[in-house]
């Protein structure tokens, strides 16, 4: 029953996290407290849901493109969480470079997403039958 639920947290921190990045960059333009909210909840759907894929995984930790790319997001997604929250906080500088450099930070973690799919796949597979 877990399987379901992780994929949900997962999926969900997509559409948040993306939301957000867009939203700051190319509508409003510059963070917002609302913006930030919607960033925390995507980070907190990702924790979840990693952490929920951790609790049904037969081997709990592995050397793979995705273990190093997931693990790696999460810290720059942490990383950029702060971020925002000096930025929107502290001068212009940290605002205009956050907007500047969020999308990279996005992408690195759609690669972590992107990489875990066929797991996400084969989960959802093994849950059915």
């Amino acid at each position: 029953m877990k399987t379901p639920v992780a994929i949900i947290f997962i999926c969900l921190a997509l559409m948040l996290y993306t939301s957000s990045i867009f939203t700051e960059k190319f509508i409003v333009g510059h963070l917002k407290k609302w913006i930030i909210f919607l960033f925390s909840l995507g980070f907190t759907s990702d924790v979840i849901g990693t952490s929920l894929m951790y609790k049904m995984a037969e081997v709990k930790f592995s050397i793979s493109l995705h273990s190093i790319c997931g693990y790696s997001a999460l810290i720059i997604m942490c990383l950029h969480l702060i971020w925002a929250i000096l930025a929107i906080r502290g001068s212009d500088i940290y605002q205009k470079n956050f907007t500047r450099y969020s999308i990279y930070a996005w992408f690195i973690w759609l690669i972590a997403f992107i990489s875990g799919t066929p797991k996400i796949s084969n989960l959802i597979m093994n849950w059915m039958s």
